[in-house]
């Protein structure tokens, strides 16, 4: 039987309009779903829409040069509370005021971002409860968000969502290029069967940002963006492979179970700044850049847990392999101490970085576990080249952030020298072929833990410090991370 094709222009939607047109878009992709689904085509020209629901069975195909731009007016996006066809779940329906996640409880977090209808979760493209739904863009195809800023929203400033996932499977993004979201380009939840392909994202928050889904794939993307690039916890079998990225917060924040990592290329500083570093009043003016913005890539990967969603299977099996890392602050970090609020609940059982070549890390390794899992960190056919200048007063010079939730908090001012890693409350720690430059510490491991749990072979730095191995009795504490 022949797919069904609806052209939004049937439906009386007019390219190169001012004025929003999300109603007429919608009826032409229920008119679509309501026959079966099938392909809703976006021919070339600008469209203003509020959010537009994607159903199963639904393919929305911007062609050639097709821009869909995203309301200013955080309003305009409430219409999937209002959806007759399909109405969300009662449950789904979280009224509560935003709160930051220091100050939410539990089950507030757990509303606020798993319940479809928060206002948290606004989006310009909703899919709910739908499966075998694509977004496919043909060249110059665009998903511009126009840093929709909404006082009510997350931090008081974030506004809607780029395209907005839950409960959902068997999805397939490709092609287009999605930019200045108001809050993350895509967020993904507790879904299954995901491929995101060749798309680029551009500014705006986080790029591709899944949690508690099930086979997940980004591949042959390119992302610079001013948040995470790739980020969430709970993850069971993602991949990412043959991407590029530029990020001014971390390139991965991730949490998972067999993750995988691979060919992929980060570089700092990004290209886009961290909107959190803007006055309110240029984030309130939605603009795009700011002389006193930043842009440092803070770490490459950031371990990430928290309180808001419980794990389903025990974190372990990442590995990261075959990756370049130019100019990142930090290369690794797992700080399960306590102090870090997306860093609270199980580390992984293992995390493997394999062919890696970093160059220009300011910053030394954090690996701080805790009690419930005995992780295991090995590092394989590493380069590590720290950055040329001087780098003893690291911690003192940084403006990279200490608290990777808030983003734009300063660092602990206590000057200290630069090691290689600070480690405690871990199972084993394994180092082979990895060659270390432009060292300039004094202190290769920092150990709030036992040195028989660190094996190395073939290490090798241009500084004498290998043996330099010390067991600190202060308590570990912000100073060292």
């Amino acid at each position: 039987m022949k797919k069904l094709t609806v052209n939004i222009l049937d439906y009386g939607v007019v390219p190169n309009e001012e004025k929003i047109q999300t109603k007429k878009f919608q009826e032409a992709i229920d008119f679509c779903f309501n026959q079966g689904g099938g392909e809703v085509v976006v021919p070339q020209g600008v469209y203003v829409i509020g959010d537009i629901r994607l159903r199963s069975n639904i393919t929305l195909h911007l062609l050639e040069n097709a821009v869909l731009k995203g309301s200013i007016n955080p309003a305009d996006y409430l219409n999937v509370l209002n959806d007759n066809l399909e109405p969300l779940p009662k449950e789904e329906i979280y009224t509560k005021e935003w709160k930051s996640a220091s100050y939410r409880t539990p089950e507030e977090s757990f509303g606020q971002l798993d319940g479809s209808g928060s206002r948290w979760n606004y989006g310009m493209i909703r899919i709910l409860f739908a499966e075998n739904v694509s977004i496919i863009g043909e060249k110059g195809s665009v998903i511009d968000g126009q840093n929709c800023f909404d006082e009510k929203g997350e931090e008081h400033y974030r506004g809607p969502h780029g395209i907005n996932v839950h409960k959902s499977k068997n999805l397939y993004f490709s092609g287009y290029t999605i930019k200045n979201t108001g809050n993350w380009a895509h967020c993904i939840f507790t879904s299954k069967n995901v491929t995101v392909e060749n798309v680029t994202v551009l500014a705006g928050h986080d790029g591709v940002h899944f949690r508690g889904c099930d086979n997940a794939i980004v591949k042959d993307c390119v992302v610079k963006t001013g948040d995470d690039a790739v980020a969430g916890f709970d993850n069971i079998n993602m991949l990412v492979k043959d991407c590029y990225f530029e990020s001014a917060c971390n390139t991965f924040r991730l949490g998972g179970t067999n993750v995988r990592i691979e060919n992929c290329k980060s570089e700092g500083p990004c290209t886009y700044p961290f909107r959190g570093s803007l006055t309110l009043e240029e984030k309130a003016k939605r603009v795009e850049d700011s002389a006193t913005s930043r842009k440092n890539n803070a770490s490459f990967f950031t371990y990430i847990i928290d309180a808001s969603r419980k794990v389903r299977y025990t974190p372990g099996n990442i590995v990261i392999k075959n990756c370049t890392v130019k100019n990142a602050y930090r290369f690794f970090r797992l700080n399960l101490s306590g102090s870090e609020v997306w860093q609270k609940g199980l580390p992984p059982e293992n995390i493997t970085f394999e062919n890696i070549k970093a160059d220009g890390v300011r910053m030394h390794i954090t690996v701080f576990g805790n009690d419930d899992i005995p992780l295991e960190l090995n590092m394989k056919n590493i380069e590590y080249t720290f950055e040329k200048e001087n780098t003893d007063a690291v911690l003192e010079k940084s403006d990279a952030p200490f608290d990777l939730n808030a983003k734009n908090t300063p660092q602990p001012k206590e000057n200290i020298d630069t090691a290689f890693i600070h480690a405690g409350k871990f199972g084993k720690i394994n180092l082979e072929n990895v060659n270390i430059t432009n060292f300039k510490g004094d202190t290769f491991i920092r150990l709030w833990d036992d040195k028989e749990k660190i094996f190395m072979k073939n290490v090798k730095c241009d500084k004498d410090v290998l043996e330099n191995i010390v067991e600190m009795k202060e308590e570990f504490g912000p100073k060292y991370l």
